[in-house]
């Protein structure tokens, strides 16, 4: 019990300092009328959930690697930011579309949340090592509990979210930054990641 301050505090440190730009993407998700906060939610708990799995796998095994192949899953990313830029045209031109409530479809409700999580996750591939740098040499015990407090931050991180998103004032604007930021952003994180990992040179010599 003694260790879990000690954990705590790099636990919270790690998620805060690789949460940033997640927290501008999920202003972006929360702020699009067709997605549901459940979904959402869901997503980002998915997500969460993949990178700290990932994580412990690679502190587990005591190997910090990376490499080419890695950085291809930045494609999710720049493809999804790509897509969401292309239809800012027309959504202008249909408003009444974009605004109109998203069909109740489950398959679709999954594959909105599924959304979610592929972006973020695609999206953090550094997060993963650095939480697995915090990991390193801790057991599965210290990673059951770094995934507790992860939960909790990443509840809060959606509900400072959705708060944002449903304020009003100079948060309208925030919201509508994010909400034009976002696709730009999710285009860079992907672009960044393949060039992280040197993947674009790789694909280049194939």
């Amino acid at each position: 019990m003694d260790a879990f301050p000690a954990l705590i505090v790099p636990a919270v440190l790690a998620y805060a300092s690789t949460n940033v730009d997640g927290y501008v993407l999920l202003l972006g998700f929360v702020s699009h009328p067709r997605y549901r906060p459940a979904e959402v939610v869901a997503g980002q708990f998915a997500s969460v959930t993949v990178q700290l799995a990932i994580s412990i796998a690679i502190a587990q095994s005591g190997r910090l690697t990376a490499g080419p192949l890695i950085g291809l899953v930045g494609i999710v990313p720049l493809a999804a930011g790509l897509v969401r830029i292309a239809q800012w045209r027309k959504e202008a031109g249909a408003t009444d579309a974009v605004l109109a409530p998203p069909p109740r479809s489950a398959h679709r409700r999954f594959g909105r949340a599924a959304t979610v999580c592929a972006v973020a996750t695609s999206g953090a591939v550094d997060n993963i090592f650095v939480y697995a740098s915090v990991l390193m040499g801790r057991t599965l015990f210290d990673a059951i509990f770094t995934g507790c407090v992860f939960a909790v931050l990443t509840a809060g991180l959606c509900l400072t979210a959705y708060a944002t998103a449903r304020s009003s004032g100079a948060f309208i604007r925030l919201r509508t930054i994010a909400a034009r930021t976002s696709p730009l952003m999710t285009t860079a994180i992907g672009l960044s990641v393949l060039i992280r990992f040197d993947t674009l040179p790789w694909l280049c010599s194939l």
